[in-house]
């Protein structure tokens, strides 16, 4: 399933074949969602009730 990024005015859409998937996000969290539907996919996630772990930032 291709997963597709567009860019709107200043936000991003998360598109699927299936239909939309976010909208109004940010371009790292349309990244983020983008490789969790494709582990999805793939069979290489599992929900584990966690939290999602926290970006670091570089210096």
């Amino acid at each position: 399933m291709p997963v597709t990024i567009r860019k709107k005015g200043s936000k991003y859409e998360v598109r699927t074949p299936q239909g939309v998937k976010a909208k109004g996000t940010t371009r790292a969290k349309a990244e983020a969602q983008r490789r969790l539907l494709k582990g999805i996919e793939s069979g290489k996630w599992r929900p584990t009730g966690k939290p999602r772990r926290k970006r670091t930032t570089r210096a």
